[in-house]
């Protein structure tokens, strides 16, 4: 199952964990892990993951690849602000896009790990 962590981390947070993860290379640990997008903060996290970009990733999960048109259209949505939502989605890491411009949703599982000393 392909899954994505959503996590709040810090620039100090991402380069220890990538040290962390390197180290782990070096000794020969090459277990598929699942992957990460760290957030700065959780109203970051909050901005790009509106109810409606939820909805969004939940219509699309279901339905399959698709034009942001059909997309559109199956929401019920204006066509502009899909796009919009759609290209945020994008440069978050939480959908792709192939050739023929046509987007989908890689992940099976999405969660969301927070600890509310961090998230405040």
């Amino acid at each position: 199952m392909s899954e994505v962590k959503l996590h709040i981390a810090g620039l100090n947070d991402f380069f220890s964990q990538a040290r962390d993860a390197a180290r782990e290379i070096d000794a020969g640990d090459l277990r598929e892990r699942p992957a990460a997008i760290g957030f700065e903060s959780m109203e970051l996290l909050l901005k790009v993951l509106t109810s409606n970009r939820w909805q969004l990733l939940r219509r699309l999960k279901q339905s399959g690849e698709s034009s942001i048109r059909q997309l559109a259209v199956a929401l019920g949505r204006d066509y502009r602000g899909v796009h919009a939502d759609v290209h945020v989605l994008i440069d978050a890491g939480l959908i792709a896009r192939d050739g023929q411009g046509l987007v989908s949703v890689p992940w099976e599982k999405i969660t969301a790990e927070m600890a509310i000393d961090i998230a405040a």
